[in-house]
């Protein structure tokens, strides 16, 4: 498997390597149109002072004056007419004589060696040790045509400075490279550890602690994947506090219903026991039924494939009905209902709110004490409907304002016949597919306030 390093490093040499070729290449065009033209006419004025001298100077001391020239960083051929080659300075590696060289013996032309020369490679041929890559002149001394070819030693070229600035380009090039070598270990490491927690995720193991310390994109994604990490744990907890509240809540009504039904069985029940018995299992019954059609609207809501059918329609109309279905349990209680709803239409799922109207007034029903009240207000501010659904009874402890919107959340434990938790989950959802606001204010002992805002 190709890991991302081993691709990050390959990638990092083939720029270099790349770099370096397209460098050459681009040098050595300069090379060729710039450098070795003004090189080869330096190089030929060199030749031409050395010529004027020569042909002034004594047979004895023209050849301790080449010595002398070739002293000062150049290297030296005179050949006479016979091809013969004498050399001052360092020897030339190739002393192969071309036509051209040879022919200018005797004559008035001039060899341009350095210009011409066509060696290896590009730029490199300015150091080829060759006696034909030189500038070469003739000249007559006692009677006898001769020339020579002339060229800086390569001594010469390469100074400190060039040997300098050749050390100074290696050196960076590895430094860049141990560079890249460590930057994309510094790189593939939190990656690596992104991979192992996504394969321990696989496993449904969310206990991830994510030690990547970056201020990068690379920490902000170890950032939200550490958030979704957590997440799911909350998730997979809640799923099997889900399935255990389920469990309970529809093990009670059964239990019950059987217990009950073995009851009947026995012949010595009164009739009054047997309505008695009759009665629970068809309560249980229904608590049953209004349980799972709860579950079901939930699960629904939950993978958003409940068809949303909004029309515009009279809320207070709607609300007025949920009232006075609720009229028997007001009485019951002798509680007292006060409302107050402005004529406003609300484009929505009227079955869904039907369900949340119900919801909200069965808890503030529950949980008021008798000869209580309750306040309802309908009212439109601004752009936005909102409805408010007040009591004053027991009240919710303010650490479990947030808490009472989870599933099966009940406040008191030893009430959950009276609710099946699921009330107030169901009411956050719809409002929140709604796109609106579920508030809920409640002091311990004096009563609550929930407060539904819709867009309008």
């Amino acid at each position: 498997m190709k890991t991302l390093y081993k691709q990050y490093i390959v990638v990092t040499l083939a720029v270099i390597v790349v770099s370096i070729t397209m460098s050459m290449l681009l040098i050595g065009q300069i090379y060729q149109s710039q450098i070795r033209p003004n090189t080869d006419a330096k190089n030929y004025e060199v030749a031409q002072e050395v010529k004027n001298i020569i042909t002034t100077m004594p047979r004895d001391s023209y050849e301790a004056y080449f010595e002398s020239v070739a002293k000062l960083g150049y290297q030296i051929a005179v050949v006479n007419q016979s091809g013969n080659v004498s050399m001052y300075g360092n020897n030339f590696n190739k002393v192969e004589l071309n036509d051209d060289m040879l022919n200018i013996i005797g004559s008035d032309n001039d060899y341009h060696g350095i210009q011409e020369y066509q060696g290896s490679s590009l730029f490199m041929d300015h150091f080829a040790n060759d006696i034909q890559n030189t500038v070469g002149v003739a000249f007559s001394f006692n009677n006898e045509n001769y020339a020579f070819f002339i060229r800086p030693a390569n001594a010469t070229l390469f100074s400190e400075m060039h040997l300098l600035l050749v050390s100074f380009i290696i050196i960076t090039a590895v430094v860049i490279l141990l560079t890249m070598i460590l930057l994309a270990r510094q790189l593939v490491r939190p990656l690596k550890q992104l991979q192992e927690a996504t394969e321990q995720i696989a496993q449904e193991d969310y206990d991830i602690y994510l030690q990547i310390d970056r201020n990068d994109e690379l920490g902000q994604l170890a950032t939200q994947f550490q958030k979704m990490a957590n997440r799911l744990a909350e998730n997979d907890q809640i799923k099997k506090d889900f399935i255990n509240n389920v469990s309970h809540d529809f093990q009670s009504p059964l239990l019950n219903i059987q217990g009950y039904a073995n009851v009947l069985k026995d012949a010595e029940n009164t009739e009054e026991e047997r309505v008695q018995y009759l009665e629970i299992i068809e309560q249980e019954t229904k608590r049953l039924s209004a349980l799972t059609k709860q579950l079901l609207l939930l699960s629904s809501l939950d993978q958003k494939n409940l068809p949303i059918e909004k029309k515009r329609y009279s809320l207070d109309k709607q609300l007025k009905e949920r009232l006075f279905s609720k009229r028997w349990k007001l009485d019951d209680k002798q509680m007292e209902l006060v409302y107050e709803l402005e004529p406003i239409e609300v484009f929505a799922d009227e079955q869904l709110f039907e369900q949340v109207w119900d919801n909200l007034l069965s808890n503030a029903i529950r949980y008021s004490e008798d000869k209580g009240k309750i306040i309802v207000t309908c009212s439109k501010k601004d752009d936005d409907i909102i409805v408010v659904i007040q009591d004053y009874g027991i009240g919710i402890p303010e650490e479990a304002l947030e808490k009472v919107k989870e599933r099966f959340y009940r406040v008191d434990p030893s009430r959950s016949s009276q609710s099946s938790g699921l009330g107030l989950a169901i009411v956050t959802e719809i409002v929140k597919r709604h796109k609106g606001q579920f508030n809920i204010k409640s002091e311990l002992g004096k009563g609550t306030k929930v407060e539904i805002i819709l867009p309008n």
